[in-house]
């Protein structure tokens, strides 16, 4: 498995556009802890989370997306 991290701020943007904010989980309390340890900690880091990866297409995705109805 490829965990996704954004290459910069831009991309964090677009992925963030994308998926986070037309999930349920996005705005609970503090916000979606993936989110908030995706920016706190290096991919190569145990506590990345593994919820960021890339698809069998190689595009990015949250395996833990729930999209908001």
């Amino acid at each position: 498995m490829k965990l996704y991290r954004p290459s910069n701020g831009t991309e964090g943007e677009m992925f963030q556009e994308k998926n986070c904010l037309k999930c349920v989980y996005w705005g609970i309390g503090l916000g979606c802890p993936i989110y908030l340890q995706t920016i706190m900690f290096a991919v190569d880091e145990d506590d990345y989370p593994n919820q960021w990866r890339y698809d069998k297409d190689d595009k990015p995705i949250c395996n833990c997306f729930w999209g908001k109805k």
